[in-house]
């Protein structure tokens, strides 16, 4: 009971700050360019990671009579893992506190973390089963456990992190062929990793 009273105060803050940023900006309320809604868009959302964490989705719609907002921070809960965040878009995926630390942190990023993060997972989730205990994109490895009902995803590390080793490891064909099409490059001078029926060609040219 206490969390969803937590949950709707913490709310109803963002709410009121995202409505008094809106009358700030837009004085008059004339016709919003799709330029100066991006502009906002990006100041706003920068300004609520700041001020209430890493862990708010802003739905954010422009009308003819003003400012209409709907906001939703990540529902969480204390664990002896630490918090834990849901998804937004995975119901049974939960993201440890160290988890999106360590994703602001690595990826420098200002934006929502949850948010960015379900994105990555997106494609990571392709590839569950092919490596016990991680998930795998073309962004950087997922660590995971599974408790129950729940997905917990335990930490991230972005792929410029990673060795030689786990390049090789984690990135194997069956991955690879997950992948989207503009991941792929048809010149092996500009690639990472190289799949191994590549070798007689690559022999061939040198």
């Amino acid at each position: 009971m206490s969390n969803d009273r937590q949950f709707q105060f913490k709310k109803a803050q963002i709410e009121n700050f995202l409505k008094s940023e809106f009358k700030k900006k837009f004085r008059h309320r004339s016709k919003i360019s799709i330029r100066k809604r991006q502009k906002f868009l990006e100041s706003v959302t920068r300004k609520v990671s700041q001020r209430f964490g890493k862990d708010v989705l802003c739905l954010i719609d422009f009308t003819k009579n003003g400012f209409i907002s709907v906001v939703s921070p990540s529902q969480s809960e204390p664990t002896s893992k630490g918090r834990l965040f849901q998804s937004f878009s995975h119901p049974q995926v939960y993201y440890t506190s160290h988890c999106v630390d360590r994703f602001a942190q690595r990826t420098e990023t200002t934006e929502n973390c949850i948010l960015i993060l379900d994105t990555y997972l997106q494609n990571a989730l392709l590839t569950y089963g092919l490596h016990p205990g991680h998930l795998v994109c073309p962004d950087g490895l997922f660590a995971y456990e599974l408790e129950e009902d729940r997905f917990i995803i335990k930490t991230y590390i972005n792929y410029e992190l990673l060795s030689d080793s786990q390049i090789r490891e984690f990135y194997v064909p069956d991955v690879q062929s997950l992948f989207a099409e503009n991941m792929v490059t048809e010149n092996f001078h500009e690639s990472d990793f190289i799949l191994s029926d590549e070798y007689p060609h690559l022999t061939n040219q040198s």
